[in-house]
């Protein structure tokens, strides 16, 4: 739906498996930017667990919903990684129903790789 914002607070984790484990928190937003729903604006921080979540990237950017990835723009950072600069590759995995997980909305893991510049 056309401009509707979803704000989130989901566990980062080692792998797009369920149980892998956690590494950290992905706080932000998204509104869904197109009117056909396929693309959503995203801006948000990855914080990192290690260091009691000192370390971080923000990223920003449109997120294609019918791709099979697409790229944000990292837009800074703090702890050491302040001042980052960079891109990251996001990919969408659905959640099948065997893998018995509850959702609260969409059925999906999304996938981070980031690249610094």
């Amino acid at each position: 739906m056309f401009g509707t914002m979803t704000v989130f607070d989901d566990e980062l984790t080692e792998g797009h498996e369920l149980g892998s484990g956690m590494v950290g928190k992905a706080q932000g937003f998204y509104i869904a930017s197109s009117v056909d729903g396929t693309s959503q604006v995203m801006a948000f921080t990855a914080k990192f667990e290690e260091n009691g979540y000192v370390d971080s990237f923000s990223f920003f950017g449109v997120h294609g919903t019918q791709v099979s990835e697409s790229q944000l723009a990292i837009i800074g950072g703090t702890g050491k990684y302040v001042n980052a600069e960079g891109f990251a590759i996001i990919k969408t995995f659905p959640v099948t129903n065997d893998q018995q997980h509850h959702t609260d909305g969409l059925e999906t893991f999304l996938q981070l790789t980031a690249y610094l510049a």
